[in-house]
């Protein structure tokens, strides 16, 4: 007796009809990753972009000013210092109705030192920030807030005010070439 061994060849998925028509790929991934690489770019560009770097910036800046009790004279020393960090080395300070206050860093970081000396408090009560850039290589930043300087004596002067920032790139980066303040906000119809 012979036995035979016989095997049996089954397919579980037996392959498509060859035709002539070219396979089409799914289209969601692709699509999907042109969304991801749109959205990562836009959020660089508002992220990295130099209106948002500048609005940043002036943001740390207000922070900065704000004096919220004593302060040992290290520490006016080292705020001053990053003040003037921020500045170009001509950068002029104007008080509308008032003029030029300072002409150069130095004498606005000095400006800075005594003004803080003499108010016990210095504080901005929800500062906006708006930037737009007039030309390229130049930002300019507004902000507006309320205001309190109250000094040692518990007397204090409040109101509205704005101050508007012109940035200038250079070749050590964003610095303020000119800065204006304003005690009462035009845009508030200058009340307090």
């Amino acid at each position: 007796k012979t036995s035979q061994i016989y095997t049996f060849r089954m397919r579980i998925n037996p392959p498509p009809p060859k035709t002539n028509v070219p396979r089409r790929r799914p289209r969601v991934p692709t699509t999907i990753g042109l969304t991801v690489i749109l959205l990562a770019g836009l959020w660089a560009t508002a992220y990295l972009g130099a209106e948002a770097r500048v609005r940043r910036a002036t943001a740390q800046i207000v922070r900065l000013v704000e004096k919220k009790a004593d302060e040992s004279p290290v520490a006016l020393g080292l705020d001053a210092h990053r003040l003037g960090g921020y500045l170009g080395a001509s950068a002029g300070l104007t008080l509308e109705g008032w003029g030029q206050l300072a002409a150069n860093r130095q004498e606005i970081v000095q400006l800075f030192t005594q003004t803080r000396q003499s108010f016990a408090v210095i504080s901005f009560a929800q500062p906006v920030i708006a930037t737009d850039g007039p030309r390229p290589g130049e930002v300019r930043a507004r902000v507006s807030a309320r205001y309190r300087l109250a000094d040692a004596s518990g007397e204090a002067v409040e109101g509205r005010g704005r101050a508007e920032l012109r940035w200038v790139k250079g070749p050590n980066g964003w610095r303020i070439e000119q800065a204006t303040l304003w005690t009462s906000d035009p845009e508030f119809g200058g009340q307090p």
